[in-house]
């Protein structure tokens, strides 16, 4: 009788349970795996970040001199799961797949390489981001003199790539353009100097052939071309500051009374600023845009007097800027041109100026009047500050004249006639002027007829306050808008009548290129790689479990 029995066929089972069992692998070879994935995402990352830019050479070469090293590595500790894997059937398919990868990748690089070599461009943006205007590209094309364009940006800065990108624009239809980037921090006192930069003054600087330069804060088309010409197609201009009356120094930074930031913000925008004295001469110069008297605390001469008002006759332009108290002496240049300036002081006891440790003599004011001068601070509201102000109103009656109040104090003011006996404490009395009170008015007054006329329109503005253009307040709210644009209105300069960037004032922390260049590198290259390569990292270990 046959007895059955299942013993011989255990080692065979056995046999095929080890079937592909992969053979315990040492930490080492562990290590060798991570490594590898690293150096795999290391290398795409190279590929990836020199595709998107090709001027990251030394991000890209660091990544493939990393990457070479690991995949090394990775084949050194691992040798014999790639021999294994190397003679199984799968091998093909994984060479194909990474030949495809590779290919793909290389096929972009190529491509950015080729279009960055390329000066073709098509811009298929839905707002024509990257194309200029026709007026842009025809003041471009006929620029007859080089423009120079200095940015005084760091190389990490993102608004320097906004202004190379800008100015390729223009350079694809001119070759006048010149650009330049001076390092704030590697500037030397003579770049700082020649340019007229000063810590408030914006970073870009559009400079003619002749030096003429006028500065922008944005890199943006209307900044450029309104820019380029000021230099390119209009005659210099040049601001005459009158002097030898106490006025404040134009160059003194220090002081509180000081006119040095206002000066600064017109030379930002283009014009010659030079002081003038009427007392030794009876004419003012023939290349004046504009003539301004700011705070004297001394009255004119009769014969500065008559000099501004027969260059006021002639289509002159000439802003007067008082305050409180000071003689001035030019009434009769007022009258014909319906302008009365009180003896007063323009009190206000709201509690606005109480929240700034100021007295009721600094004036806050909020609402604005309809003119050219006043449409920024209009169409957006920026306070002005006022102090030690006088009236400043428009007469009745005086005719062949076009005069607007510009500003008006608020309603619970008043004009205080008797403010030097009163040391102090003020109280509305019979005689003084209600609120609001007018603080500035604009006159045009038509000169067609006028012999040797300088332009067809003169223009007048006159203000009950010169201290809003001070040092100490010109950085307030809208002070600098409206003291800048008051004499853009006076030069004809319309289109510099507006509201200008607030100044970004933080914190710097002073570092050089090679520290730049390094926290840049942690931030888009290394700490990305990381996570990713990790990640892939713990995947590969647990599929090979």
């Amino acid at each position: 009788m046959a007895v059955e029995t299942s013993e011989p066929a255990a080692p065979a089972a056995a046999a095929r349970s080890r079937e592909g069992e992969l053979a315990a692998t040492s930490a080492l070879e562990t290590v060798g795996l991570v490594v590898g994935v690293l150096g795999l995402t290391a290398l795409v990352f190279g590929l990836v970040l020199y595709a998107i830019d090709p001027n990251a050479v030394g991000m890209f070469a660091a990544n493939i001199v990393f990457a070479t090293a690991a995949i090394l590595f990775y084949a050194v500790t691992n040798r014999r799961g790639l021999m294994r894997k190397l003679g199984g059937r799968s091998s093909m398919l994984a060479v194909l797949e990474g030949a495809i990868i590779l290919g793909v990748l290389g096929g972009l690089v190529a491509a950015n390489y080729f279009a960055s070599k390329s000066t073709k461009e098509w811009d298929v943006t839905s707002n024509r981001a990257y194309t200029l205007e026709e007026q842009s590209v025809k003041l471009a094309a006929g620029l007859s003199k080089k423009v120079k364009v200095v940015a005084f940006y760091r190389p990490a800065d993102s608004m320097r790539g906004a202004t190379e990108q800008l100015v390729k624009l223009y350079r694809q239809h001119t070759d006048k353009i010149e650009l330049e980037f001076i390092s704030p921090d590697r500037a030397t006192q003579a770049e700082l100097t020649k340019y007229k930069m000063s810590a408030q003054s914006p970073r870009i600087v559009v400079v003619s052939e002749d030096d003429r330069q006028v500065k922008i804060a944005q890199p943006d088309e209307e900044s450029f071309t309104n820019a380029m010409l000021q230099i390119a197609d209009r005659p210099q201009r040049k601001i005459y500051f009158l002097g030898g009356h106490g006025e404040a120094a134009l160059d003194d930074e220090t002081s509180d009374s000081g006119f040095r930031q206002a000066v600064q913000g017109l030379v930002d925008d283009g014009y010659l600023v030079e002081t003038l004295s009427l007392i030794d001469r009876e004419n003012v110069p023939q290349d004046a845009t504009a003539v301004l008297v700011a705070g004297p605390k001394s009255a004119l001469f009769s014969n500065e007097a008559e000099s501004l008002s027969a260059y006021l006759k002639r289509g002159g332009r000439v802003g007067v800027f008082l305050d409180a108290g000071a003689e001035h002496g030019l009434d009769e240049l007022f009258r014909p041109y319906g302008i009365a300036v009180g003896n007063d002081l323009v009190v206000d006891p709201s509690p606005a100026a109480r929240m700034l440790n100021m007295g009721p003599d600094a004036i806050i004011i909020q609402t604005f009047e309809q003119h050219p001068v006043m449409e920024p601070l209009v169409r957006k509201p920026k306070a002005v500050l006022f102090y030690s102000a006088r009236s400043v109103s428009p007469r009745l009656g005086v005719a062949r004249i076009d005069i607007a109040t510009l500003i008006r104090s608020g309603e619970s003011s008043w004009a205080e006639l008797n403010f030097q006996e009163l040391g102090g404490e003020f109280e509305m009395d019979e005689g003084d002027m209600p609120g609001p009170v007018p603080l500035a008015v604009a006159v045009t007054k038509k000169t067609a007829t006028a012999g040797q006329k300088i332009s067809d329109e003169a223009r007048f503005v006159v203000f009950g306050d010169s201290s809003f253009a001070s040092n100490r307040f010109v950085v307030i709210g809208g002070n600098k808008d409206l003291f800048l644009n008051a004499v853009s209105w006076l030069a004809g300069e319309e289109d510099r009548i507006v509201l200008r960037p607030q100044e970004k004032r933080t914190s710097r922390l002073p570092l050089t290129e090679e520290q730049q260049y390094g926290i840049v590198f942690f931030s888009v290259n290394l700490l990305p790689l990381l996570i990713v390569g990790l990640g892939f990292s713990v995947w590969a270990v647990r599929r090979r479990k």
